[in-house]
Formats: C-alpha cells, sequence, structure tokens
C-alpha cells in the first residue's frame, strides 16, 4: 500500500505541472496579440513601447520569422527616434544597435554634432563668460543694451561669418547684436540655442523696465526664445518668472481692468459677474457659475461649503481681442483664471471669459472654474500639472472630451507624447508638444479615475502624491507596483480609446 501510495503522488504532480504550462495554442495566442499591440504601437511613433511589448514575449517566439522581423522593425525605429532626441541616451543607444545587430539588422550611422565655436561657452552662465544677473534686471538695475540697426541679408558662404560675429557679440555682452545675427545663423548648434535664448530672454528683462513698456510684445518674444531650449532649466525658470510679471503689468494696465464706469454687474452668492454687453449672457453664466461650482466641489470633494469670500469675479470680454488685451493670453484662448493665496487662504479669485465663444458656459466657464475650485481643494500645494488639467477639461462637455481623446492619437502618431515619468515630474506648462500634454493630461486623469472607481479617489490620490511620493501613492490607492507599470497598462488603454470601438 505504501508503494501504491507514492506512484498515484508522482502522477498527481506530473498531472499539476503539465496543466500549468501554456499549451503550443496558447503560445501562439499570446505571440500573436503581442504582435499586434507591438504594431499598434509602431503606428504611432511609439517604437520604445513596441519593443518592451515584444521582448516580453521572446521566450514564446521560438524562431517565428514574422515576430523577429517585426522586432527588428521596432529596433530600428526606435534607434531612430534615440537618435533624433535633444539630448540622445547613448547607453540605450549602443543597447539597441547591439541587439538589432544580433537579428541581422543594419544600425544607423550615429548622428554627428556640430562643434560651438570655443567663444561662445555651452551654456550662458558658464564660469567662461558670467552674464549679468536676470534677478537684476527683473528689479530694473540694469540699463537697456543699444538698439543697432540689423545686419545685411547674407549669402550662404557668409553664414559662418555670422555664427562668429553672434558669438564675437555675445562674449563682449552686446546681447541685441547678438541675438540680431544668431538670427541670421542656418542651422544653430544646441549651444548657439541657448546663447540666442539667453540674449533674446535678457533684452526682454530690460525692455520689461522701460517707460510705456509693450507687455505683450515680451511676452510672445521671451515664449518664443523658451522654445529654443526645452530643456534648459535655468533658463525656463527665469522666462517664465519674466513671463509672469509681464503679464501682471499688462493686466495693471488695462483700461478694461481699470475703467468699471462703462461695465455692468451681476452678483451671486459666490460671485461678481462684470459685463458690457449682453445682460442676459451674463445672467446665464452666473447662474451657471453658482451650480457647477456645486457640481465641481461635489465631484471631486464632497458638498461646497458656505459662499466664497472674497467672491470670484467673472470678466466677460466682448472679443477675443479685448481678451487678449486685458489678460495678456492669446486672443484665441477662451478663458483665464487666477487665484491669489496668502498663507492658503484666497486673497483673489478671478474668471476671463469671452462672450463671443459659443461654449461659454458648456466648456470655458466650468474649466476655468474648476482650475479655482482646485485652489480650495489644494491650499497648502497644488496638485500636479498634469492632475489639474486633467481635471479642468473633464469639466466640459462629453464632445470637448472626445475632441481631446480623438487627437491623442494623433499626437502619438507625430511623436508629440511625454513619457509618462516627464509627465508626472511636469510642474510648468512645457514649451513643446503642447497639444500632446494636454491630450495626455485627459486620457491619464481619466484612466486613473477609472482604476480608483470614483473622482474623489482620484482626489484623495493627489493628496497622497504630496504626502508619500507618485510611486507610493500609485501603490497605495490602486495596487499599481510602479510608474513603469502605470505607464504600459495606461498607454494600452489610451490607444484602444482613441482608435474607438472593434467593429
Amino acid at each position: 500500500m505504501p508503494r501504491l501510495l507514492t506512484t498515484l503522488t508522482l502522477v498527481v504532480g506530473v498531472s499539476i505541472a503539465c496543466a500549468s504550462d501554456p499549451t503550443p495554442l496558447e503560445k501562439q495566442l499570446t505571440l500573436q496579440t503581442a504582435m499586434v499591440t507591438a504594431r499598434q504601437f509602431l503606428d504611432v511613433n511609439m517604437p520604445a513601447e513596441a519593443v518592451k511589448t515584444l521582448e516580453e514575449e521572446l521566450a514564446n517566439a521560438d524562431g517565428n520569422k514574422a515576430f523577429l522581423s517585426l522586432l527588428r522593425e521596432a529596433y530600428l525605429a526606435e534607434l531612430q527616434q534615440l537618435e533624433k532626441a535633444a539630448t540622445p541616451d547613448t547607453a540605450r543607444i549602443a543597447q539597441v544597435r547591439r541587439k538589432l545587430t544580433l537579428l541581422g539588422g543594419a544600425a544607423l550611422t550615429p548622428k554627428t554634432e556640430s562643434v560651438l565655436p570655443q567663444s561662445v561657452p555651452a551654456s550662458p552662465g558658464a564660469t567662461a563668460l558670467p552674464p549679468p544677473s536676470f534677478e537684476a534686471s527683473v528689479r530694473g538695475e540694469t540699463t537697456s543694451a543699444p538698439r543697432l540697426p540689423p545686419p545685411a541679408a547674407e549669402s550662404p558662404s557668409s553664414r559662418v561669418d555670422a555664427a562668429s560675429e553672434a558669438a564675437a557679440a555675445f562674449k563682449a555682452g552686446n546681447y541685441a547684436e547678438a541675438a540680431r545675427w544668431f538670427a541670421q545663423v542656418a542651422d544653430l548648434t544646441t549651444d548657439q540655442k541657448t546663447a540666442w535664448a539667453y540674449c533674446r530672454i535678457k533684452l526682454g528683462a530690460e525692455r520689461l523696465n522701460t517707460p510705456g513698456c509693450d507687455a505683450a510684445a515680451v511676452i510672445a518674444e521671451v515664449t518664443d526664445a523658451l522654445k529654443l531650449v526645452p530643456h534648459h532649466a535655468g533658463l525656463q525658470k527665469v522666462g517664465q518668472q519674466i513671463i509672469t510679471i509681464a503679464q501682471t503689468k499688462a493686466v495693471s494696465s488695462s483700461p478694461e481692468q481699470t475703467d468699471s464706469s462703462t461695465s455692468h454687474i451681476i452678483e451671486t452668492a459666490s460671485f461678481r459677474v462684470r459685463y458690457t454687453g449682453n445682460r442676459e449672457l451674463a445672467a446665464a453664466v452666473a447662474q451657471a457659475a453658482e451650480t457647477q461650482r456645486q457640481a465641481i466641489f461635489e465631484r471631486w470633494s464632497g458638498p461646497a461649503a458656505s459662499p466664497w469670500v472674497p467672491k470670484c469675479e467673472i470678466v466677460i470680454h466682448p472679443t477675443g481681442e479685448a481678451f487678449a488685451k486685458a489678460t495678456a493670453r492669446p486672443p484665441q484662448w477662451t478663458g483665464h483664471a487666477v487665484v491669489r493665496l496668502t498663507d492658503g487662504r484666497a486673497e483673489e479669485r478671478r474668471i476671463d471669459l469671452r462672450a463671443d465663444d459659443t461654449g461659454i458656459t458648456s466648456n470655458a466657464l466650468p474649466r476655468e472654474l474648476t482650475h479655482i475650485i482646485l485652489a480650495d481643494l489644494f491650499p497648502d500645494k497644488p496638485p500636479p500639472r498634469w492632475a489639474a488639467e486633467g481635471m479642468a477639461i473633464l469639466a466640459g462637455s462629453p464632445e470637448e472630451v472626445s475632441r481631446y481623446t480623438r487627437t491623442l492619437l494623433r499626437c502619438a502618431r507625430e511623436g508629440e507624447w511625454f513619457t509618462l515619468t516627464q509627465l508626472l515630474e511636469m510642474n510648468e506648462f512645457p514649451t513643446e508638444k503642447i497639444t500632446g500634454f494636454y491630450c495626455q493630461s485627459v486620457s491619464l486623469t481619466e484612466f486613473l479615475i477609472r482604476t480608483a472607481g470614483s473622482e474623489r479617489n482620484f482626489t484623495i490620490f493627489l493628496r497622497d502624491c504630496h504626502r508619500y511620493g507618485t510611486s507610493q501613492a500609485l501603490k497605495r490607492q490602486f495596487n499599481i507596483a510602479s510608474p513603469q507599470v502605470l505607464e504600459a497598462s495606461w498607454k494600452r488603454a489610451a490607444l484602444d480609446l482613441a482608435n474607438g470601438p472593434k467593429p
């Protein structure tokens, strides 16, 4: 009898092992699913995700030629994307090249880098060239640079001279002249872009301190300069400070801001609506604001508290041009919100809207009102930028939200897609890929709300991000092991949603 029991035990053990191993059919199905997913990623210019998806199933490939061909294609696509990056990841490039060689693929030739003339440092502010303090420029302690006539148009053969002239002027501290010479250089290196951006930001700061300064022009110039240096944290910080000061000057000097003799007012418990034209529209905005205030508080946190003190000012401008003049924002914008806090308490709440916007109460008002309410929900530290924008856009109509969801696919295809780490760590608006930023913010917010089960749980997650950090908050609220795990599942869900329901 003992011998029989031993035999039975061995048989049962073998049966369990066989049941847990995938069958050849299951392996093929898993392999085909991975290939379909990888192809989707490649179609929208996301080769790194395609590579990751395929590598996870490499053990099941068993020499499958179609699988290996697709993997080779994914490696090539990722290599091309890596080499075009502003700051190439040399370690990853080398790794992909090795893998591509093993698969028999032809690796691309390394990207060659232009060399900056020695007279221009790698970054303005380096030891070789200490420029004047930006802080001093903002306070008005520097004088304007001389305004020289622009250099004459040059032939292609003289463009090297333009770079030399720009470098010499920059080294001498003649930033206006250097800026004009840099504008004549056809193919700027990264360091030349940095120097040119520095010149333009420096001149913008100086211009801001001159009497009768055109603040809107300074905002446009500095904003354009920052596009040259999207990864230069120092210049980005200073440039944004200058833009903020310029916006404050533009608003304070606006006749529409200071002259209330021609405007009318409608007041409710929490709002004061200023308008100059259609009273019926202003009344509708006032009523919608009260209703939406209650709904937005209820959605993200719970019932609204007592009416706001001070009240939220809502200014309705007749046109986009009037809106831009009063806010120093682009005329195509449909709304803008400002909250000024002191020790976590709101001292001022203001929303600017356009009367000629057909979605004034269905999209612009609830979007900007969400930003105002977020200051109440997060008085000590604002939520991450992506979450704030995602929550604000989700306050709009379903048609508006769907527009962002549909556009996400195009953004991914055209490379306007940030990694999840970039998105989570972003504290300010990006200077590039702005459409992709908005679409991704909406998509990620929607995905985490579905994962959390409710908007209120999502708000708890954001507070946990402040307390414990994003990684720990993901584990606590969603049982997601890491941002990397989140990225894989979110991007797949986002692509499925953007592609629409399967026929």
